[in-house]
């Protein structure tokens, strides 16, 4: 009901202001005869609030300042349908799906709910001239955390900041191969899955033991704040003991070549011990013939 008197009201303006050489200003709600300065539109509701149509064009929600095209200050939602909204978008407990844009003090966040298919779709035309689809950043520097990009080649790439002019107190890590060895992996299903799903991975809790890194520590309440792993924190880990293995095999093969060539030298000497052998065994056979034509 309000957003069909919102509307009413506008399209009241739009039509006051067209039927007049100069600008039109409406004032509904208290104080009918005072007018935010600069507004065609001037919607006053509970406790002060306003919603505004400007000079401009721009319109404000709960702000008689837009500083956009719209600007709308406090919760919003998309509703999907129909009626009263029950259950929460945030939690995906709603019986209406949509998008809420939640804004409680300084803080804000949003909450999708889709039943079928992906509740966000990144999309870029063909002949894009610019990969991104999401960038990261922290205290206002583009980046400085990582990105989301397209990859013509790979697909979608996942990119985490890494530059060594970012870095310091580097040295070699210790976490190789005894670490990963200390790294148990087992095959599970979660409770949830009434399908019974099989999963293989690690537990939280033991990995939190062996590599910290990778894990982060929840709550009480396993539901509503769960231990949890990037397994992306694995790969230096799984580098440095590929590394080390490498470094065992290159020792194995440069001992087995020694071997090798140790074994050859052996074998030459057998050779030659045969080879004096056998000819001491003629020397004594032709000195045994000589005897027996003597006698």
């Amino acid at each position: 009901m309000k957003t069909k008197y919102l509307l009413s009201a506008i399209a009241f303006a739009v039509a006051a202001t067209a039927s007049t050489a100069s600008m039109a200003q409406v004032k509904i709600g208290a104080n009918p005869t005072t007018i935010t300065p600069g507004a065609n539109l001037d919607v006053e509701g509970a406790s002060s609030a306003h919603a505004v149509v400007m000079q401009s064009g721009a319109v404000g929600i709960n702000t008689i300042a837009p500083q956009a095209w719209l600007d709308v200050r406090g919760t919003t939602k998309i509703l999907a349908g129909p009626g009263t909204q029950s259950g929460d978008i945030w939690t995906g407990t709603s019986n209406i799906d949509g998008m809420q844009v939640y804004a409680t003090g300084a803080d804000l966040w949003v909450g999708i709910q889709r039943r079928g298919g992906a509740p966000l779709h990144l999309a870029k035309p063909s002949g894009t001239i610019e990969n991104s689809f999401a960038i990261f950043t922290v205290d206002g520097v583009p980046a400085s955390v990582g990105s989301i990009r397209y990859n013509g080649a790979a697909g979608v790439v996942y990119m985490t900041t890494s530059d060594q002019r970012l870095k310091e107190n580097i040295h070699t890590t210790k976490f190789g191969l005894e670490a990963l060895k200390a790294v148990r992996v087992y095959d599970y299903n979660f409770k949830a899955d009434s399908k019974k799903t099989l999963s293989t991975g690690v537990l939280a809790q033991e990995l939190h033991k062996v590599y910290p890194q990778a894990v982060s520590v929840g709550g009480a309440d396993a539901k509503a704040n769960p231990w949890q792993v990037d397994y992306s924190k694995l790969v230096p880990m799984l580098v440095k003991s590929v590394q080390e293995l490498n470094e065992k095999v290159e020792a194995l093969e440069s001992q087995k070549a020694q071997l090798s060539a140790e074994l050859k030298h052996k074998e030459a000497s057998y050779s030659e011990l045969n080879n004096r052998i056998s000819q001491l065994e003629r020397l004594l056979s032709g000195v045994e013939n000589t005897k027996s034509v003597s006698r």
